[in-house]
């Protein structure tokens, strides 16, 4: 029987695993339900860069408190960090100059330490790396990046500590209808598992599912390819922070001293996107889709560090790997309550911003069930996509 605080939270990735985290905290009966593994998905791969810098102000604070939950994971989950904090620096040209700089101003505000540096002040902080162009750097000395998989386990055992029941290895077939409202989930086994609100945090998956209730978001998905780079122990030397170039459309960071991760990026969420950036491939299939990197693509990646990071051309090209963003069509999340249907909360087109903004999201979709509206989710509802 359900009693009003039964809750189905369905996929297990960074956003998901929160929800169930802090529904089950806040005292709800929670069920997170996973085909694979916690961070079996599109978080598992994520770069896991941290940074609170974001034109949007609701996107800064999801970061920022993301980035919070993460910090205090040793406390929340009795586990080690998973965090490195190597600072994230960023670059733009004398176009995104003035937006860059109010951005900052706004950001200091909300609580994150943030600079802008000079193409000079850059230079100092950056000795071997390329000027060319840069009008302005920004410096986030507290962020960087994170363990993605280590970190979203973590918050799943926490969900589990605090009384959630985790179904690992459980595909659900469906949605469940009467009328206008979501009842619940059908499995592939036939199991029928009924809740008063579901979750659904399925990220490629997403469309999929409301199509069993005739329900659709105008979501797309996208192959992301990353280069992984052999530096022989110079990772930090050859790239010392977490990076994020406006003018050459990359983005990079060290695993360690063994290797850095670099891949392209088109600047969705922190301005216009950069459409001669290229679009990546789309997924038909997200069970199906080229899961390696060929050589081509990482040469691909590392021809646009050519001019600003010249040490990254002496770096050798260890097998990459792909994972995929569920896109929106503005960039931007879809998070909140479905129209149409009682009983649906959708977390959804994360857009590449998943991981960094994953925790707090979790954190606000918890509050949304179990208390109401959340004024920071309100952009991202899922009602801007209804046909005029």
């Amino acid at each position: 029987m359900r009693n009003g605080n039964d809750v189905l939270v369905v996929g297990a990735g960074i956003v998901g695993s929160s929800t169930a985290y802090h529904l089950a905290k806040a005292g709800a009966n929670v069920t997170l339900i996973e085909q694979t593994h916690p961070a079996g998905g599109p978080s598992g791969k994520s770069s896991a860069l941290l940074h609170a810098f974001y034109l949007m102000p609701e996107l800064s604070q999801l970061s920022i408190r993301g980035r919070e939950i993460l910090v205090s994971l040793p406390e929340i989950a009795g586990e080690g960090s998973f965090v490195t904090e190597i600072g994230m620096m960023w670059v733009c040209g004398r176009d995104n100059e003035a937006s860059w700089k109010a951005a900052a101003e706004r950001i200091r505000g909300e609580g994150a330490r943030i600079e802008t540096l000079s193409p000079q002040a850059f230079a100092d902080a950056a000795p071997d790396f390329a000027l060319d162009n840069v009008a302005l750097a920004l410096w986030e000395p507290e962020y960087g990046y994170a363990d993605a998989f280590g970190a979203t386990n973590a918050i799943a055992r926490a969900a589990r500590a605090h009384g959630a029941k985790i179904l690992q290895n459980t595909l659900v077939e469906g949605l469940r209808r009467q009328g206008d409202r979501i009842t619940g989930v059908t499995l592939t086994d036939g199991t029928v598992l009924e809740a008063d609100t579901v979750v659904l945090a399925a990220g490629p998956w997403t469309r999929r599912l409301l199509a069993t209730v005739n329900l659709d978001l105008p979501l797309h998905v996208e192959r992301h390819p990353m280069a992984v780079l052999d530096a022989a122990g110079q990772a930090r030397k050859v790239m010392p922070f977490a990076w994020c170039d406006d003018i050459s459309c990359n983005y990079a960071r060290p695993d360690n001293d063994g290797v850095i991760l670099a891949g392209t990026w088109a600047g969705g969420g922190t301005g216009l996107r950069h459409e001669h950036a290229g679009r990546p491939r789309f997924v038909e299939n997200p069970d199906s889709y080229m899961e390696g990197v060929e050589e081509s693509e990482s040469v691909e990646i590392l021809e646009t560090f050519a001019t600003r990071v010249p040490a990254m051309a002496e770096l050798g090209i260890r097998p990459g790997y792909a994972g995929l963003y569920d896109m929106s069509p503005d960039d931007l999340p879809v998070i909140g309550a479905m129209p149409g249907v009682d009983g649906l909360v959708v977390s959804a087109g994360s857009s590449g911003h998943g991981f960094k903004t994953g925790p707090a999201v979790g954190e606000a979709i918890a509050k949304l069930v179990t208390e109401g509206a959340q004024p920071i989710l309100a952009p991202f509802s899922p009602d801007r996509f209804r046909a005029a």
